[in-house]
């Protein structure tokens, strides 16, 4: 089942709290996907709701998470040192890689995320 489109206020708000963390754009999944060219190993940041999460241990044993973020109209695989929950809403800020090598196994337009941020920190009273 698709997700709904997130709100106009939810990208808006969003979009203000971009402002504090990154000085990359918020790009939607779309454009990303359409040109993945453009981003490969950029800084990119996207948000959208998680799904289908499994907790694994990099090479090094330390923990680490793999999820797709799903945001209505596309979806993004992204790897993570923070903790996320199935169904969590996030603004996700790393770097975009188009197509990696992992042994025999190629990994294309995925994100290693270096921050993960709830959307639900965002406080709709600064909107007036």
């Amino acid at each position: 089942m698709p997700l709904p489109a997130l709100s106009f206020w939810m990208v808006f708000l969003a979009s203000l709290f971009l402002t504090s963390i990154s000085h990359a754009g918020l790009l939607e999944m779309a454009d990303l996907m359409a040109h993945p060219e453009q981003y490969d190993r950029k800084e990119v940041v996207v948000m959208g709701a998680v799904k289908h999460v499994q907790a694994t241990t990099d090479s090094k044993g330390q923990p680490a998470f793999k999820f797709f973020l799903e945001d209505g109209i596309g979806t993004l695989k992204v790897t993570s040192r923070t903790a996320v929950q199935e169904g969590d809403h996030v603004i996700v800020e790393g770097t975009f890689t188009r197509r990696r090598q992992s042994g025999r196994l190629a990994v294309y337009n995925e994100v290693n995320a270096v921050s993960i941020r709830p959307l639900n920190q965002l406080n709709p009273d600064l909107v007036g």
